[in-house]
């Protein structure tokens, strides 16, 4: 399943002492912002209707609760969505969909493709898009850094990454993909993200709460993750849960789904 944002994402992992008080989950060895299996499982199993999760499906997709003696495990595992491009300001084009090489060999991986991830060579390069090129100075200016384009991003990719959400912004961004360094990555992921301020309100005067200023780090709108979803029995029928993915196109992740946040256009590839 491909999870691309078309708001601000916030799926946090409790409040930090850090400069961030709510800062967005990552994995641990890479920075890269994760949405965890068990928030993709309760978002969906949301979907379904209590009529629906009281059919032998619904308690089959995703399983019953614990406390009941004869409790039966869900038939579907939902893994983590793990980043596959992430949007970074770009001096030309407004805007890059940048990711590298160790995105792209997850994906091949756990997609099963038959594609060559291209290879970079050293230093400040990427290979990239038209869109986002100075092509008078054969360069990417990606936030304030400068990037060398050594050659063209591949067309096979940005054409299998175009094609992975039913999303506009996405499917004509063929042009503004970047490939770049994995530590590169690791960098816009971590220091790219969006830090929004909010302060909590005192609900018998209207106005902010004193000592309620917050803030929380959020993943830009138009960045695409990708899940792996797994069928594990071979005598449940599927059909109506891939439907149901189907007639739910736009599903919100994350917290603070009243103020917009989370809503990200879903699709089973």
């Amino acid at each position: 399943m491909t999870i691309f944002t078309r708001t601000p994402l916030h799926v946090g992992c409790g409040s930090s002492v850090g400069a961030v008080d709510q800062p967005v989950a990552r994995e641990r060895h890479t920075r890269f912002p994760i949405i965890p299996g068990s928030a993709i499982k309760g978002v969906l199993a949301d979907l379904w209707t209590e009529n629906h999760k009281r059919t032998e499906n619904g308690k089959v997709y995703f399983g019953e609760d614990d406390c009941k003696a004869d409790a039966k495990a869900g038939t579907i595992a939902f893994g983590e969505a793990r980043l596959l491009a992430f949007p970074v300001r770009s001096a030309k084009g407004c805007f890059a969909f940048v990711t590298s090489p160790l995105c792209l060999e997850r994906y091949k991986r756990d997609a099963g493709l038959d594609l060559e991830v291209p290879e970079l060579k050293d230093g400040q390069t990427c290979l990239a898009g038209g869109e986002v090129t100075f092509a008078e100075r054969n360069a990417v200016v990606l936030e304030e850094y400068r990037f060398e384009k050594t050659g063209d991003f591949p067309v096979n990719w940005a054409e299998k990454l175009c094609a992975l959400a039913d999303d506009a912004v996405l499917n004509g961004g063929k042009n503004r993909f970047v490939l770049v360094h994995d530590e590169d990555m690791s960098f816009f992921a971590e220091n790219a993200c969006q830090i929004s301020q909010h302060v909590s309100i005192d609900s018998s005067t209207g106005t902010a709460a004193e000592g309620k200023l917050f803030n929380q780090e959020e993943v830009p709108s138009e960045a695409l993750f990708y899940a792996p979803l797994t069928e594990l029995r071979t005598d449940v029928d599927y059909s109506p849960f891939v439907a149901k993915m189907y007639e739910s196109p736009l599903v919100q992740f994350g917290g603070k789904g009243t103020t917009g946040i989370g809503y990200c256009s879903v699709k089973l590839v």
